[in-house]
């Protein structure tokens, strides 16, 4: 598996589970909502980011930043990688770090298992 297809499923489960935070009902209806307002199949997201961000901008506002922090926080425990919080930064900032921030040998060691049930 490509370094960057495994990334693309650590994305989606930390995605998922950031989404979990808020209840298994309001997940499902996130990801109904983007795919109608951005035509984005939850599978999609990850290699489509910017329309992931701005779906949940127009569906949640100013919520948007605290559901991204849920996020974030999964994508870096996933990895195992230290968080440093940036407040400016937005899910996409983050999702460059990882990728850039050459965690691809983590990537390959990495089980896609949260700590979390």
């Amino acid at each position: 598996m490509t370094d960057e297809k495994r990334l693309n499923e650590i994305i989606l489960r930390a995605i998922d589970l950031g989404l979990l935070d808020l209840g298994e009902g309001t997940r499902h209806t996130i990801y109904y909502h983007v795919e109608r307002i951005q035509h984005l199949k939850r599978e999609e997201i990850p290699r489509r980011m910017e329309e992931f961000h701005e779906a949940l901008e127009k569906l949640l506002g100013a919520g948007t930043r605290a559901v991204e922090k849920l996020i974030v926080r999964n994508l870096y425990d996933i990895l195992g990688c230290e968080l440093i919080e940036n407040n400016s930064w937005t899910l996409l900032d983050y999702v460059r770090d990882v990728s850039q921030r050459n965690h691809m040998a983590k990537l390959a060691a990495c089980s896609c298992k949260s700590q979390r049930p």
